[in-house]
């Protein structure tokens, strides 16, 4: 049973790695800004820091798939991931006027938090009778 636990924690670690891989063509592929965030950059400077913030969820993405194979990485990998899709979403849902097309996306990473705290309950690590929990035990 232990083991087929921790094969779901490392899908839905990989999964969530995939998920934010994705957007990382946007960096090479500028024209698929509209596709991939429903918004059109209104000039360079939008086009770039878009672009920017594609290579980094990439490297999020790159980071997950490694932490679903290399347990010391998970907990501060899903700390980084965790600070991330939490900061999105508050953006967008307390944001005035922010797009709407923005809305799956911020969805997707409460989708993807999810995802990420069952695979950081399924993958901790057995506790020690009368130890208290310590974070490196949630991962």
């Amino acid at each position: 049973m232990r083991s087929y636990t921790r094969g779901i924690g490392m899908a839905l670690f990989a999964a969530v790695g995939l998920l934010n891989l994705a957007p990382g063509l946007v960096a090479l592929l500028p024209s698929q800004l509209a596709g991939v965030y429903g918004v059109v950059a209104a000039d360079a400077t939008s086009t770039l820091l878009l672009r920017h913030r594609a290579v980094m969820l990439a490297l999020l993405g790159a980071a997950l798939l490694a932490a679903a194979v290399l347990p010391s990485l998970r907990t501060p990998v899903l700390l980084a991931a965790a600070i991330g899709k939490v900061s999105f979403i508050l953006l967008v849902f307390t944001s005035a006027g922010a797009h709407p097309k923005l809305t799956p996306v911020a969805l997707a990473d409460v989708a993807a938090l999810v995802a990420l705290a069952v695979a950081a309950v399924l993958l901790r690590h057995p506790r020690r009778t009368g130890a208290p929990i310590t974070v490196s035990e949630v991962c």
